[in-house]
């Protein structure tokens, strides 16, 4: 991890630092070498990064990626697409196997010719819910059925990973307003919707020095999970409070859309390049329920939405396109996945837009971590019999088993039977570089920040 110029960190900086590594020393020491923990362990350290952008609302996926002429299924998506929300076959921009991606996808077409970009087909729950409430929940937490599970599976691979580094100062954010359910229950998570603002607003200089300097010391009493949990916030407040937001300047020209999801990516791949320790970060992109008028074409509608999502991932991924510590690169050893709680119906309904469905894509974009330049899954068709209760398109692969290849061949975590409950097949499609390792399907045994299990 990039260690930070002196400069960059002041006396109080360092009392906070000293006070969070103090705690992760301590619970280090204690614990066996068959025990997960949250802040280390032994072995090589991965310094690779997931960034999950979710598209609520659930997008018509059939829109982003569509059959285009010549392939089997443009006749039944055609015949299925008669209220305005057919995309015409010429103005697709072609990717592989009769497939074509929507005309604002430019930068990701782009981003797919160069080998970083791909999507898997049908993609969904094991079983459908066309609820956002409860299908959100189980997509983020990881546990389909199950939408009260107290920890999101970010969060669980925060905690069950043992090739972090010791003192990580923010290993987990989310660039909204608030922690979202993948990363709920993990104390280290940052919520930074507006990093500029995140601050004690003590009202004055003098008493929000004194304000930090007395939480300092209130939290460097014990080791109780509140007491570091409240060291690592102080921690990461230094560190941003020290980062200028407004000055930076992303490298290689790249240039954010202005959007909110062009800022959140920006602060993101700002984090990252600063060297915080970020691995996993979250962004949202709404605005995909369209039941009425979808505008698949228009600017201010769902094709504008279209086009903020590829021109901003193209961005990040432009910026990150530069040296990282020890002899890597930030774009190689980043993977960005897109995904929506679920997809739309095969076919439009009288107001020119589309309703709840069930499967859909992933995206995924990166550097060398990602097998672009062809498209993964098996598409069940668009023909009588092959949709799903004769309205959707058919799940045939579950989103778990995307989530479990970066988590084993990216991210270096085998630990899937506590990030991923109840799921038992491993079956990677070779989406993500990187070496696999034997998956463990039983709950690992996580030793919170307390010390105690």
């Amino acid at each position: 991890m990039t260690v930070f110029k002196k400069n960059k960190l002041d006396r109080r900086s360092f009392l906070r630092a000293g006070s969070l590594a103090g705690a992760g020393v301590g619970l280090a020491g204690m614990t066996p070498k068959s025990i997960k923990v949250a802040f280390g362990g032994d072995g090589g350290i991965n310094e690779n990064v997931v960034v999950y952008i979710f598209m609520r609302g659930g997008p018509d996926w059939l829109s982003f990626i569509t059959p285009m002429n010549g392939h089997p299924d443009r006749g039944n998506y055609e015949s299925l697409r008669v209220n305005g929300t057919a995309i015409p076959s010429a103005q697709l921009l072609p990717l592989d196997d009769g497939w074509g991606i929507h005309p604002n996808a430019g930068a990701l077409r782009d981003l797919y010719q160069d080998g970083d970009f791909t999507a898997i087909h049908a993609v969904g729950l094991p079983v459908a819910n066309r609820s956002h409430f409860e299908a959100e929940r189980y997509v983020e937490l990881g546990t389909p059925g199950n939408r009260f599970t107290s920890s999101g599976w970010l969060a669980r691979h925060i905690q069950s990973a043992i090739n972090l580094p010791a003192s990580i100062p923010i290993p987990a954010m989310s660039a909204e307003s608030s922690i979202t359910f993948s990363l709920l229950g993990e104390p280290s998570a940052l919520s930074l919707g507006n990093p500029g603002a995140f601050d004690l607003e003590g009202g004055s200089t003098n008493f929000e020095e004194e304000l930090e300097t007395a939480l300092a010391g209130i939290y460097g009493l014990g080791d109780s999970s509140t007491e570091v949990a409240g060291s690592q916030a102080l921690t990461a407040l230094e560190i941003v409070e020290a980062i200028d937001f407004n000055g930076y300047v992303p490298d290689n020209g790249a240039i954010y859309p202005d959007s909110d999801l062009g800022d959140e990516l920006r602060t993101i791949a700002q984090l990252i390049k600063e060297g915080t320790g970020v691995r996993v970060a979250q962004a949202d992109r709404g605005g995909w329920d369209t039941h009425t008028n979808q505008g698949v074409l228009i600017e201010d509608e769902y094709g504008g939405r279209v086009r903020d999502i590829a021109d901003c991932v193209a961005a990040f991924l432009q910026d990150l396109d530069v040296p990282a510590p020890n002899n890597g690169n930030w774009k190689d050893r980043t993977v960005v996945m897109l995904m929506g709680e679920f997809g739309r119906r095969a076919f439009d309904n009288n107001d020119a837009g589309t309703d709840h469905g069930y499967a859909g894509n992933i995206l995924v974009a990166g550097g060398a971590s990602v097998n672009g330049g062809q498209l993964y899954g098996t598409f069940p068709g668009l023909g009588p019999g092959e949709l799903f209760q004769n309205a959707d398109v058919l799940a045939t692969t579950d989103y778990r088993n995307v989530f479990s290849e970066v988590l084993i061949r990216h991210l270096a975590n085998n630990e899937l039977g506590t990030i991923l409950p109840g799921f038992v097949n491993y079956n990677p499609l070779g989406v993500i570089n990187g070496p696999d390792l034997p998956p463990n399907f039983g709950e690992a045994e996580i030793i919170s920040r307390n010390g105690f299990e």
